[in-house]
């Protein structure tokens, strides 16, 4: 889906989306507020397509996870709670879904590291999203699947 659509999606969805010089703390890419609904990217992403790309879905699993506890809420669900609840794969299974795609894009130290003084569920979430930000198909279909106007 081309990000023009993406983006409209997710207006429709009450998601506000801005495109800012700058997004939460200096050097931040972008920002998603569940309490909000608000997704801001950075600006400066426009010049380098493949980065944007992969920081939007990073930022759109976040939406997801806000979807799965319903985005009138100000709270959000990690996938693999959601996955859990569906009852369709055990906890071995959805940790190891997770971690096969950080070990492709082969940044999981990296997101180890820099989540690991996060709360748990804070923690699960942004490991969500760091492993599924390079499937963009994936990430869509989620969407799509658990996003509702």
């Amino acid at each position: 889906m081309p990000e023009a659509e993406l983006l409209e999606r997710l207006r429709g969805l009450g998601v506000q989306v801005e495109l800012r010089a700058q997004c939460g703390a200096p050097g931040q890419l972008a920002v998603y507020n569940m309490g909000a609904n608000w997704l801001c990217l950075n600006q400066g992403l426009s010049r380098r397509s493949a980065e944007r790309t992969r920081v939007l879905h990073h930022e759109l699993v976040h939406v997801v996870q806000d979807c799965l506890d319903g985005l009138e809420t100000p709270t959000s669900s990690t996938l693999a709670e959601g996955f859990r609840r569906n009852g369709s794969l055990s906890h071995d299974q959805i940790n190891g879904f997770f971690l096969r795609y950080l070990q492709q894009q082969n940044n999981l130290q990296h997101v180890v590291a820099s989540t690991a003084l996060l709360p748990q569920e804070s923690r699960q979430r942004e490991i969500e999203a760091y492993a599924l930000q390079s499937d963009p198909a994936l990430v869509q279909r989620l969407l799509l699947l658990s996003c509702r106007p």
